[in-house]
Order: structure tokens, then sequence, then C-alpha cells
């Protein structure tokens, strides 16, 4: 052995001792170390393998008085694994499927069945592979193995073997990582399976579902199984909802640093931004091409008390109503839904009786929305990015306060900000140094550098210093 190897595995033993802390390594020091602790890793993983197909060997298709698995305290195997281990239950599954499609058995006859997958089986072994690995190259092999020549097998496990060992010129000496293998292997199945796609596929579109029921506190909670192709689709066009492309705008007016506008912090979670961006879908779809129904387009209907949407109702009529399943909700969800979007709100006057229809008399005219977009160009909450056609038009001074649907009354706002302003986590004010834009509107300087005629700047900040509090987190886009 080497010097530097007998250093290494010296750092590796007092690594796994406790006794030496990883901070105490240099770079590339610590990088080595990293490999030696995974050879490590790999190499444990296949004795456990070893061990778990012994046992299991020792235990199925014994009577519980001979299994080993039972005589330990466990049903199975893959408990045994499972609470031995301390892995997840899938976890220990993996381990035992791996152990099964890598060990040798007992006929019945009492000959020996050789190894399944001995390729993957003697890349295990070596420490080239780990179990991860080994799961994704088996159990599609072992799924297909009754479609396909055994010899052809063969051929595709060497070659997915190799790719996991880092073998392949292709890969440029790098090992893939499980989830390509499971891509290659499924490639290689439908290329070896003569009976193609067609059965998977008809099998697929067996098993695909959509489910939605309500909550107890009126959310709607839904599952899916889709297409592969139908997910493609459907994770592509979130992916370009949650991710819009940077805006970048020329700096024309000349702002210096002082004059930084506060950027609000987004605190949703990415799974939070893919269900805001489900519902912005849908809505665009109804509004452009659903199908209708006794020539009405489908459309989400909200009744709110002319009273509330002014601030002067008490606290138990300050709530607007969902007509489809008569839930509540807040009555600045009505608000925000007024200044823009394919939504009916049924404003009442105290006594039940519809005064107006919100999305019919007040919304802005394409000619009106054009010109707010020339002038805005995005979103224009600070450090949002999302593009003119995920945008709402907002009324700075409240259609329901008698402002004006123009222009100069106009804000360009994403379906998130716009629900933030209404809600009073976000305010508009009008900013200074006006001066006309090349749409004829009045598009005063800004701090942000870009010309507009409204700025949002968060209103966490003022209020919690009125209630002398630490100020919140602002939210974000």
């Amino acid at each position: 052995m080497r010097d530097d190897e007998t250093v290494e595995t010296a750092v590796t033993d007092a690594l796994v001792a406790g006794s030496l802390s990883p901070g105490a390594l240099p770079n590339a020091e610590l990088i080595v170390a990293f490999d030696e602790l995974a050879a490590r890793r790999r190499a444990i993983d296949a004795a456990l393998v070893r061990v778990a197909g012994e046992i299991a060997a020792r235990s199925d298709g014994l009577a519980p008085e001979d299994s080993l698995a039972r005589a330990a305290g466990h049903r199975s195997v893959r408990e045994l694994v499972q609470h031995r281990v301390g892995v997840r239950s899938r976890e220990a599954s993996t381990l035992c499927a791996v152990a099964d499609a890598t060990r040798s058995r007992l006929g019945l006859s009492g000959a020996t069945i050789p190894v399944p997958h001995r390729h993957v089986a003697a890349a295990l072994a070596m420490g080239a592979i780990g179990i991860a690995q080994a799961h994704a190259i088996v159990e599609p092999l072992v799924a297909s193995s009754a479609r396909i020549a055994p010899d052809d097998l063969e051929i595709a496990e060497l070659d997915l073997v190799a790719h996991a060992c880092g073998a392949d010129p292709a890969d440029d000496g790098a090992p893939m990582v499980p989830e390509d293998l499971a891509t290659v292997a499924r490639r290689w199945i439908a290329h070896l399976d003569p009976d193609g796609e067609e059965p998977r596929h008809d099998d697929q579109l067996a098993q695909r579902y959509l489910r939605t029921s309500r909550r107890r506190d009126g959310m709607l909670k839904g599952e899916f199984l889709a297409m592969p192709e139908q997910g493609d689709a459907f994770e592509a066009l979130l992916d370009a909802m949650v991710m819009p492309r940077r805006v970048v705008f020329e700096d024309s007016c000349g702002a210096d640093e002082s004059d930084a506008v506060e950027r609000p912090a987004d605190e949703r979670t990415p799974q939070q931004r893919r269900i805001d961006a489900l519902a912005d879908v849908a809505a665009h779809y109804a509004a452009t091409e659903a199908p209708k129904v006794c020539d009405e387009a489908p459309t989400l209907v909200i009744t709110v008390a002319e009273d509330a949407l002014h601030g002067r109702a008490d606290r138990l009529a300050d709530l607007a109503t969902l007509q489809r399943s008569g839930l509540p909700v807040p009555v600045h969800v009505a608000a925000r839904i007024l200044c823009d979007g394919f939504v009916q709100t049924v404003v009442q006057r105290a006594d039940g009786e519809p005064l107006r229809l919100g999305r019919r008399r007040r919304l802005f005219s394409m000619s009106q929305r054009r010109a707010i977009v020339a002038r805005d160009r995005r979103c224009r909450a600070p450090g949002c990015t999302a593009p003119p056609a995920w945008c709402e038009t907002h009324h700075v001074v409240r259609w329901a306060d008698d402002g004006r649907t123009d222009v100069a009354n106009g804000i360009l706002l994403c379906r998130f900000h716009h629900a933030e302003v209404h809600r009073g986590a976000l305010t508009v004010a009008a900013a200074i140094d006006a001066e006309p834009d090349e749409v004829g509107t009045t598009a005063p300087r800004l701090a942000s550098a870009t010309r507009r005629r409204w700025r949002v700047t968060s209103a966490y900040r003022r209020r919690s210093r009125l209630r002398g509090s630490p100020p919140r987190a602002p939210m974000r886009t």
C-alpha cells in the first residue's frame, strides 16, 4: 500500500470514529475523504445485500418455526431489514429486491439456480455500484423477463452496468445516477420487447385518473396519475410559468443606488408556486377556449355585499361567497377579481338586490390593457419578472371607491402580487417626477430605473413599526 493510500485510510478511519472533524481538512483532502467514505458505503451495501439474501434463503418458503426472520422477531425479511438497518419501508424493499436478483437459489429438484443478474451482482460485490443503481437496473429487467429472450436481457444488463460504473465512453467516465439508469433501462426494454410499447401504453391509459375532494375547511384536495406525455406537457407548462424568463429593462432614468426600491420577498414554496400556476392556467383556459354551457363560458361567480366591498360592513358580513360551493372567502378576494379576470362578482345591496356584475361593465378594455402593457411591460412588483400574459390590470384607486377605469389608474400585476395588494400586504403609491411616456400616459421616473406610472412597495414594515413589533419578512415572487 502506498503512503498516500495509508494516509487516506487513516483519515477516513478517523472520520468514521468521530475523532477528526471534517472542518479540519483542506478542500482537496475533504473530497478524497468523501470519495473513500462513499466507496466504503458501497462495500457495506454489497455486504448487506449478500447477508439479506442469505437471511431470505433461510426464511422464505419455510415453516414459521424454521424461518430465520420470524425467529428474530420479524414477520418478513423486509421488516427485518427495515427495523435493523433503520430505513424506510421502500428502501428495505429495494434492498430485498436487489438481494433476490443477485443470489442463487435451490430449485424444486434440488439443483442450484444460477444468479439471475450476475453482472449486477459482480459490480455490486466489487463496490462499483450502489444499491439504488443496482435496483434501477434489475427492476425493469425482472419485470420484462417473461417477454424478452435471456440473451437479449444480458446484453441490456451489461450495457446498464457499464453506464452505472462509468465505464461507458459516452458518459465521459462519470457513473450514471439511478434516475438516468432507469430511463436507459426503459429504452432497452422498449427496443427488445417484441410486443413494443402498445401493451404498456394501454395499461397506462387504464390507470390514469384525476380525483378531487373537499376538506372540512373548504380547500379542494386533488390527486392524479397522468400518462407520460401528459406529465411532460404538464411539467413543461408549470416550469415555464413558475420560472419565467427574466425581463431586462434599460436604465433610462439615471437613478442612483440611494433610490433602490424594496423588493418584497416571496415566501411561497415551489409547491405553492405550482398550484398558483395551475390556477392561472385554468383561469386563462376558461376565458379563452373552454367549452360553453348554455352559451356561457365556465365562470367563477362571487357574491359580496356592497357595504363589505366598501369596508362599511361589520365582521360577520365582511365576507364574499362562492356561488358554486357556497363557501365564504375574504372580501379582498372579490375586490381583486373586480379589477380584472374572467369572473363575475355580484355586488348586492343590504336587502340582497344585485347591483352590478363586475365583469360586464368595469374591466379595462383591450386597447387600455395594451397601453398599460406597453408602459409597464411586466408585473410591476419589484423583483417580479412575470410577463404581461400572466398579469392582471389593477385599479390603483379602487373601482369600488369610484376609481376610473383608465390607463393612468391602471398597473400591471401578476395574480400573486395582485392578491397581496388587495389583502394589504403590498401598497401601490404614485411615483414622482412624472413625464409623458411613449404611449401618451404619465410615466414618472422610478428608483428602479424603469419608467412607469405607479410603484409597488411592501406594507409589512410600515404596519410593524406602528405596532411596535419587528418587521415581518415581505412577500416576493
